[in-house]
């Protein structure tokens, strides 16, 4: 999506805030651009810093296993209540609902059906948030309880909250049950330390959670020692987003606002990246995590449809690194169809690995036919995204998805590209740049490379890399 495409989206969004906010100007991106790489610059000189899923999250020392679940799209994140007895002013959402527990919009009122739902989806860690998930104590325990026994391909359990309704006695039953990780956004209870020593010895991991707040640095700065000796894990630092609720209380603070994908905060980047470069100049041994929206954006995502997509392809289809579901058919003369046939025949079953319709011939990346000829023929390829719904909306394809006897989910598959026609010179363009990807050679250009092409079909093939443009 271009800047006027992403303005445009924006305005639809925030119609009535949109000219209240400050934007930030194409005159100064390029300043904020360069203060940012020069940050970047001076972190990457740093051995103990690195960056993950396609550079869009960096990070030093390690990151914790729920965050390496996450970005591999493993995970679940259960919000087990919607109410919380904190007001941070960078929340998303007014945190003042008693609802089920609830992930990817469905609600788990048994516990039961939501260890199915993990066992089925193939989930290997699992969040407990919320609101503050301490609210609903004896909840999180039958969760866990359940998970325990019917769940056993979790790897990892952890949980968010406040640290407000932290005791001893309670974090000691959590760890029983099974919780290896808990993090606090210290952020909420004005970067106070007395709860969170309280888990330190007794959860295995304890990790802070936090955005990075600009007005903040003159005190978060000296706190990443405080938490490195008191033997804190991890520090996650997210950047801010922005929605309908709490953006009046971003205008207020005077922040810079971003266009994108969805709308985040110049300034709470640059916070982050700042911690960071200080913890590395001064030898604080504290793994950091820098969660950009441009990460949550791309991989949370396309994990969400790619656990859908699992369920509901077909044999002949493929699903993308975005989590995108590709079906590749090729058309034209019929000697080259026929040959491909005969191929396909020889390597998978038809109607089942393979179709041929009116349409021509169906095939998966992996039966691709490298020593057939391709030059007479045309390639459509078409991207279908997933949906897991409660119920079907009867607009789009689904298949049911049977938990247990009592509950079933709903996948849908919606048709995001009606067919992108490649032809030609095109053909082995998009075979050596999306389906089997190789290293180019630094002088080497990509016969027949049709920029247009390449646009439409990069996002549904890959991850955006690095940290997002400023404008």
């Amino acid at each position: 999506m271009d800047v006027a495409a992403q303005i445009h989206q924006t305005r639809k969004t925030f119609p009535d805030f949109y000219h209240t906010m400050h934007w930030l100007s194409p005159r100064a991106a390029g300043a904020a651009e360069a203060l940012r790489q020069d940050l970047l610059d001076k972190i990457s000189t740093y051995p103990q810093a690195g960056r993950l899923f396609s550079e869009t999250k960096l990070y030093t020392r390690s990151i914790s296993p729920g965050c390496t679940l996450c970005g591999q799209g493993t995970w679940s994140c259960l919000f087990i209540n919607g109410i919380c007895n904190a007001q941070c002013f960078y929340c998303p959402s007014a945190q003042k609902d008693h609802v089920p527990p609830m992930t990817s919009s469905i609600e788990f009122e048994r516990p039961e059906d939501y260890a199915d739902y993990v066992k089925t989806f193939g989930i290997k860690g699992v969040a407990f948030s919320g609101g503050e998930p301490m609210i609903t104590f004896d909840r999180i325990s039958r969760f866990l309880d359940v998970l325990g026994q019917n769940a056993p391909c979790l790897s990892h359990i952890w949980m968010y909250t406040n640290g407000t309704l932290v005791t001893t006695d309670r974090l000691k039953t959590l760890r029983d049950k099974g919780l290896k990780e808990i993090r606090f956004d210290l952020s909420a209870v004005d970067y106070c330390l007395d709860n969170l020593q309280k888990a330190v010895g007794i959860i295995p991991l304890v990790t802070v959670e936090i955005p990075a707040i600009p007005e903040d640095l003159g005190r978060t700065k000296p706190l990443l020692q405080k938490l490195a000796d008191l033997g804190v894990n991890h520090l996650n630092l997210h950047q801010i987003r922005c929605t309908q609720f709490n953006l009046p209380k971003l205008i207020k603070r005077g922040y810079t606002f971003l266009h994108g994908q969805g709308v985040a905060v110049l300034e709470t980047e640059l916070a982050a990246l700042e911690l960071i470069l200080h913890s590395l100049e001064n030898g604080i041994n504290l793994p950091i995590n820098y969660c950009a929206f441009t990460y949550r954006q791309q991989f949370q995502k396309a994990a969400a449809r790619k656990r859908n997509a699992g369920l509901i392809k077909n044999g002949w289809e493929d699903i993308t690194d975005t989590g995108f579901i590709r079906t590749m058919t090729f058309s034209g003369g019929s000697d080259h169809i026929t040959s491909i046939s005969r191929y396909l025949e020889t390597k998978g079953k038809k109607g089942t690995d393979w179709k041929v319709d009116e349409e021509g011939i169906t095939l998966p990346r992996s039966l691709w036919p490298d020593d057939q000829d391709l030059s007479g023929l045309t390639l459509t390829v078409k991207y279908h995204t997933t949906a897991l719904r409660a119920a079907p909306t009867m607009r789009y394809p689904h298949r049911p998805i049977h938990l247990n006897k009592d509950r079933q989910l709903i996948i849908e598959k919606d048709n995001q590209h009606q067919g992108i026609q490649i032809a030609g010179s095109q053909i082995p363009w998009f075979v050596n740049f999306f389906l089997f990807p190789q290293e180019p050679h630094p002088n080497q250009t990509h016969p027949g490379l049709n920029p247009e092409l390449e646009e439409k079909i990069f996002h549904f093939e890959k991850f955006s890399p690095g940290l997002a443009p400023y404008y």
